[in-house]
């Protein structure tokens, strides 16, 4: 029987440091080869975000575990806290920020799997977005 599960351990969690947040990879392409979907947990400090951008064939679902997040999708804004969340289709663009005075934390769920390669497009400097939000 072929194993299809993964315990994953926070000290053995892959850590991606990324200007403006830092991502910590609890499922990723290259820790869970089989997996249908990736989970990050995501930690903003004050005055940090993540710019405009898009996934041309994945979507996402943000879920807020601490703080407060200035969440934009496309040119709509609300803001978020623990317990809300957000679904986000692929090739549809959004931001998230850190609005609040103490870190923001958040879970992004992405899939399908088959959608990494296509990446992640930053769209921060084209309008509309680049009015809506000044560039982390």
């Amino acid at each position: 029987m072929e194993r299809n599960w993964k315990f994953v351990r926070e000290k053995g969690l892959m850590l991606e440091k990324i200007i403006g947040r830092v991502h910590h990879w609890h499922y990723h392409p290259d820790i869970i080869e089989q997996a249908d979907s990736y989970m990050v947990k995501v930690v903003v400090p004050k005055g940090g975000g993540h710019n405009f951008h898009l996934h041309p064939a994945m979507h996402e679902i943000l879920y807020i575990l601490k703080g407060t997040a200035e969440q934009w999708v496309e040119g709509e804004m609300q803001l978020l806290e623990a317990g809300d969340s957000v679904y986000i289709g692929a090739n549809v663009a959004h931001g998230t920020f850190n609005a609040g005075d103490e870190e923001l934390e958040f879970l992004a769920i992405l899939s399908p799997p088959n959608g990494w390669e296509a990446g992640t497009i930053d769209v921060s400097e084209k309008v509309p977005y680049c009015q809506y939000r000044p560039r982390i």
